[in-house]
């Protein structure tokens, strides 16, 4: 009986995450039509967002989008009706980027423009997310997330251990 239990309580996870993951998809969908070719953002889906709809098995609680500062300013412009905290540059003791929050459909959404993290060094890293894109196809979208790869480094970087783990079991399934 107490492995029934579990197996439900698993089970229920996994429908709830797949149901707020489903969210955001559509919260991704409607960023993206908003962002025009000719707009030319270069932009990538990271974080929890990214690590999900490449398999790993991650909490999804919002959409954290990253690009260069004139395409985090162009994105602001875009998300504009979403706007909670307008773009500006913002920083703490571990993170540095413009910066703005929006929220649609009650999913928080993060936009960084030249984001830079804090190295276990002490140093500041290059904000060069931009250069490790991969491109997800979902239901007729086009989604660039950051590359798994980049993912881990960066997570190993600043010290963010459970999603270490989380990424290399999901290797371990690639393989």
């Amino acid at each position: 009986m107490f492995n029934d239990i579990l197996n439900y309580r698993e089970r229920f996870i996994k429908k709830f995450s797949y149901n707020i993951l489903r969210k955001n998809i559509e919260i991704l969908k409607i960023i993206m039509d908003k962002i025009d070719a000719k707009d030319d953002i270069n932009w990538v889906i990271a974080g929890n967002m990214s690590l999900a709809l490449q398999g790993v098995e991650v909490d999804v609680n919002d959409i954290d989008i990253i690009s260069d500062r004139c395409g985090a300013e162009k994105l602001n412009k875009l998300l504009s009706e979403f706007c909670i905290k307008p773009l500006k540059y913002s920083f703490t003791e571990n993170y540095r980027s413009f910066y703005g929050i929006y929220k649609i459909n009650n999913i928080k959404v993060e936009i960084m423009g030249n984001f830079q993290y804090k190295l276990k060094s002490g140093r500041w890293s290059i904000p060069n997310q931009l250069s490790y894109i991969e491109i997800y196809n979902f239901k007729n979208m086009q989604i660039p997330v950051l590359t798994l790869t980049q993912e881990l480094k960066e997570y190993e970087n600043i010290g963010k251990f459970d999603k270490v783990v989380a990424i290399k079991k999901q290797f371990e399934i690639k393989i």
